[in-house]
């Protein structure tokens, strides 16, 4: 899932409506928000006729709309199929920058899934850039995903804004919407009280060395066996990718070799937050064994 905006607050403010989109016009929209969110260009965006071909298929769109009928967010998912089971596939979601950091991701994902359990899906997927803290904490912290599959350069070179500069790889995530897990930490993010990320103890088995974001990772540690371990991502990829493209290019191959390391070996993302450390806060995801779900829901609280 390319995803423009995953920092926002629990509670959104006022002014703002979210619902389903049908009609042509405002499909057409979508590819203009595609370009002002991600800076596609005309190559790169879903095309109307696909999102209307999607729409009537079974699968949805939504739209963020702000007081004056403007659109100014979107999410779009289709229909699939695996393990003998339906689902949906969250391909974008994104958010206008002027908008963002007003709740409308949380909202658009919630419609999302209250739109999939009224179609009788329980499971949605996506993928995303998993050097991207603040996505990491929205996606897995808040909204209760966990991730146990890794693709390596997924949609090959990119060139757009948010994505040029390293090679695509991407966490591919289950969101179980029955799960007490997925119930909670929605519960917790709509009442304004997020649940704090329990990341405390564990071993490393990847972290800076050094303070500051600009920080180069340390060697991976792959020899580790303890029920939950801990690796680090940059606290800002985007500033990274800018000021020390090389650094960039280092994190992805270590967090690469890290998480497809222990998913083979068992191990899933079930937590990702911020780790206290002595010159502010590291970005921190939380491998523990068992954590991902069965085909029939059911994910750890």
């Amino acid at each position: 899932m390319r995803t423009g905006s995953s920092s926002d607050p629990a509670l959104p403010v006022p002014g703002y409506a979210v619902r389903p989109i049908t009609d042509r016009e405002t499909l057409r929209r979508c590819e203009d928000l595609q370009m002002a969110v991600w800076g596609m260009g005309d190559r790169e965006t879903v095309p109307f006729n696909q999102l209307l071909a999607a729409t009537a298929a079974g699968g949805l769109v939504i739209g963020a709309f702000d007081a004056a009928g403007a659109l100014v967010g979107f999410a779009y998912a289709f229909p699939g199929y695996r393990e003998g089971r339906p689902l949906w596939y969250s391909h974008m979601t994104g958010v206008l920058p002027a908008h963002r950091g007003r709740g409308l991701g949380l909202r658009l994902k919630c419609a999302q899934r209250d739109a999939a359990l009224a179609a009788g899906v329980e499971r949605i997927v996506w993928t995303y850039d998993p050097l991207q803290a603040a996505n990491a904490r929205f996606n897995v912290g808040r909204l209760g995903v966990v991730a146990s599959r890794y693709h390596v350069d997924y949609y090959g070179a990119m060139t757009d804004a948010i994505n040029e500069g390293l090679p695509s790889d991407r966490l591919e995530v289950d969101w179980w919407l029955r799960s007490p897990r997925v119930a909670a930490r929605i519960a917790a993010a709509l009442a304004g009280r997020p649940r704090p990320p329990r990341l405390a103890g564990g071993p490393w088995a990847l972290a800076a060395t050094g303070a500051g974001s600009l920080a180069p990772p340390g060697p991976p540690a792959l020899d580790l066996s303890a029920p939950a371990i801990l690796a680090e991502i940059p606290p800002d990829v985007a500033r990274l990718k800018r000021e020390a493209p090389a650094t960039a290019v280092r994190w992805r191959e270590a967090t690469r070799a890290v998480l497809r390391h222990y998913f083979g070996r068992g191990y899933a993302v079930t937590e990702a937050g911020r780790y206290p450390g002595e010159d502010g806060p590291r970005a921190v995801y939380l491998l523990t064994t068992g954590g991902n779900p069965p085909a029939e829901g059911g994910a750890p609280a």
